[in-house]
């Protein structure tokens, strides 16, 4: 008996061993098919496990955020090219104010933001930035507000509710975010959309009382006297997109940073360290949450009507709405859009900045296919019929537990 139960122990353990191999190779294979299995789209290559633009089978498309002149970027487009042998496009004709999403979405392989405020859309959305734009340029630079040389207007406290200013696009730090950050508190007629030529004439016609741009392209102007300069603002980057494997990011970047230098002055960069736009991020974080106040609409603003450049919060109707996360996207001003549907088939879109967020705390990941409650918001209709919600208390947001969809 004692000879049985020795054999049959020596078979309990072969077979533990046996499974426990087994096991363990049908892990390797498990995880080596996950490792090498296809990935979802033709267009993408598996690399470790990661799938990543296939530039073989895809163009690798360079995007620039403003229109320059096409033979800044196609001499920079035949030198990539001859290098890579691959198929390129260039994205130069993507209106202004949607370069953001093309940025976001992760549509440009190589991205030349030519705008800071661009340059913080490509960090917050995992880009890698390997050169600055402008190397001719100093690195930071101030923005100013400026009125014609005869005006009565001294600096910003003389500003009043009959007072004019022409401000740039929402997507310039210079001509926007820097004017509307200075002017917190204050009540006068703002006009926007103006370029950096438009907006010298008319405060050089009398026709609007304050301008802003670039301190460098005003001061020397004669006809013209400032009020006001901001704190140095960043200068803009050249980025690459995250779609792409390590080893194509280390081929553009060397290409890139050792291309001809007529090659590189032409298209505005050089080897110079990104620099930080922590600070540029506060600022843009706070004139995101003012443009977001009910009553300050960016689309009626004009020269004829006084706004309030701050959110009269006592104002706001109280209402509350329930409702599931079903997706979440990166705004442009580190901050988090949900798009939350109610049990009636409502769909809203709720704005939050990631300070909120941390106090409440709600990690977006974590909060998709969750319910959640908003408090004390007043909702704005949008054109596509959905609603828009800013959450700019931790109090206004919660998750709670599954309710009744009756």
């Amino acid at each position: 008996m004692q000879l049985l139960s020795k054999n049959k122990n020596k078979g309990i353990v072969l077979s533990a061993i046996v499974s426990a191999i087994a096991l363990a190779v049908g892990a390797g294979i498990f995880k080596t098919w996950q490792l090498n299995k296809p990935c979802a789209s033709k267009s993408e290559k598996r690399i470790w496990g990661t799938c990543y633009k296939n530039l073989a089978v895809e163009p690798l498309v360079i995007g620039i955020a403003s229109p320059p002149k096409e033979e800044d970027y196609s001499t920079l487009a035949t030198y990539l090219q001859k290098q890579l042998n691959i198929k390129l496009e260039i994205d130069r004709d993507t209106p202004y104010g949607q370069n953001s999403q093309r940025i976001a979405s992760k549509e440009w392989d190589i991205a030349f933001t030519r705008s800071p405020i661009f340059s913080i859309v490509a960090e917050d959305n995992n880009y890698f930035g390997i050169a600055t734009m402008y190397p001719d340029r100093p690195l930071y630079y101030r923005a100013a507000l400026y009125v014609r040389a005869d005006s009565e207007i001294e600096s910003i406290a003389d500003i009043n509710s009959t007072t004019t200013i022409a401000l740039g696009s929402p997507e310039s730090a210079p001509t926007f975010h820097l004017p509307i950050y200075t002017l917190y508190g204050k009540s006068l007629k703002i006009g926007t959309g103006y370029s950096p030529t438009e907006t010298k004439k008319l405060v050089k016609l009398g026709n609007v009382d304050i301008g802003s741009s670039r301190y460098d392209v005003i001061k020397n102007d004669s006809q013209l006297r400032i009020i006001h300069l901001s704190k140095a603002i960043p200068g803009a980057g050249v980025y690459l997109s995250p779609k792409l494997s390590k080893e194509d990011r280390n081929k553009l970047n060397n290409i890139l940073l050792n291309a001809p230098a007529e090659i590189r002055t032409r298209a505005n960069y050089g080897d110079t360290k990104i620099p930080d736009y922590s600070e540029l991020k506060k600022i843009v974080f706070r004139t995101e949450s003012i443009i977001s106040c009910p009553e300050f609409k960016l689309s009626s603003l004009n020269l004829k009507k006084t706004v309030d450049v701050f959110c009269k919060r006592q104002n706001q109707p109280q209402n509350t709405i329930q409702g599931q996360v079903t997706e979440y996207t990166v705004s442009t001003s580190k901050s988090i859009e949900f798009k939350v549907v109610t049990p009636a088939n409502k769909v809203f879109r709720v704005i939050v900045s990631r300070q909120t967020l941390n106090q409440i705390p709600i990690n977006p990941i974590d909060a998709v296919d969750e319910f959640i409650q908003i408090k004390n918001v007043a909702p704005k209709r949008l054109e596509d019929g959905s609603w828009q919600v800013t959450v700019t208390e931790p109090n206004q947001l919660a998750l709670v537990g599954d309710f009744s969809l009756d």
